[in-house]
């Protein structure tokens, strides 16, 4: 199972007391939910909460061994600021749910996944920002012994924004990114973070790219993400051996964030199990230095990528 971007689902019911990161990937879309302004010193803790259910899920799977089949998903992201975006560190928990299992038990997590790492933005002129950084992964069930997933890799972002005046759309502001990343440590004592979605290779290279246009300003957008793994066991190792295809609508209210996406991740250098699902995700933001609102924990048993 991917991470990610991916396996992202609905709340059914969610209360989060705090004031959203933008895209769904299991890593708030890195730092400081992909945006291209913010400060380049002080200290500050903000991030969000979401919470998702699948409304569609012929075959995205709910543990890393490919058991199972996702409803829902409760994740936390948080950026904590030392020296500004100049020095950060990202924070990513995820748990997901078997919509298989009985009863009550579709509530409880099948699989928790936990990414941190270390990252540096600087911004490149008015409407673009290099962001580059480490993370470590480890994904693991939490319901039964299986397959595990553990990695670090090294990745290279450039962000940009550009208002839509100036391409003759005007209330139609355009943002996006383009990410880099290599696999510096993934090796099979620890758990091979795959290649592919049937849980083979491993992965080497990750290449990314994401694109956000605003529908109605500060309401609605549309977003495409775009991720392409390799494989370095492959006879081309730097050739894509795994697409995830994520299109979505977002909906914007304050503070808060509605996801409609539907994620299609496939093989593409053999035949061999592709994963779909259409889901639903509330996202809300906090920042605790500019709003320090205590934040409610996340609300399991009414309740989600990369």
């Amino acid at each position: 199972m991917r991470s990610g971007s991916r396996r992202f689902v609905l709340a059914l019911a969610v209360s989060l007391a705090a004031p959203v990161a933008s895209a769904l990937d299991k890593q708030g879309s890195g730092a400081h939910g992909g945006t291209v302004e913010g400060a380049d010193s002080g200290f500050d803790f903000a991030g969000s909460f979401s919470a998702g259910v699948s409304l569609y899920n012929p075959s995205y799977a709910a543990r890393p061994d490919n058991t199972g089949l996702t409803l829902f998903r409760y994740a936390a992201h948080a950026d904590i600021d030392l020296v500004g975006r100049r020095l950060s560190i990202p924070v990513d928990l995820n748990f997901f749910t078997d919509r298989e299992r009985e009863g009550a038990g579709v509530l409880a997590p099948t699989e928790f996944d936990v990414i941190a790492g270390v990252t540096t933005t600087w911004g490149l002129g008015d409407h673009a920002a290099f962001e580059g950084g480490v993370r470590v992964e480890h994904d693991r069930a939490v319901d039964r012994s299986g397959t595990s997933q553990t990695y670090a890799d090294v990745r290279a972002r450039v962000l940009g924004e550009l208002a839509g005046e100036r391409v003759g759309l005007a209330g139609h502001d355009l943002s996006g990114w383009l990410t880099a990343g290599w696999f510096s440590y993934n090796q099979a004592r620890t758990g091979t973070y795959f290649a592919r979605p049937d849980n083979t290779g491993r992965a080497l290279l990750r290449y990314a790219a994401h694109a956000n246009v605003d529908l109605v300003p500060d309401r609605l957008s549309v977003a495409v993400d775009a991720t392409f793994f390799t494989d370095s066991r492959a006879a081309n190792p730097l050739r894509p051996s795994e697409l995830d295809f994520t299109p979505e609508l977002i909906f914007s209210a304050g503070t808060t964030e509605v996801h409609l996406a539907y994620e299609r991740d496939l093989c593409l250098d053999r035949a061999g199990l592709t994963q779909e699902f259409l889901y639903v995700i509330v996202q809300r933001a906090f920042d605790l230095i500019a709003d320090p609102v205590p934040i409610a924990p996340l609300r399991r048993a009414t309740a989600v990528s990369p």
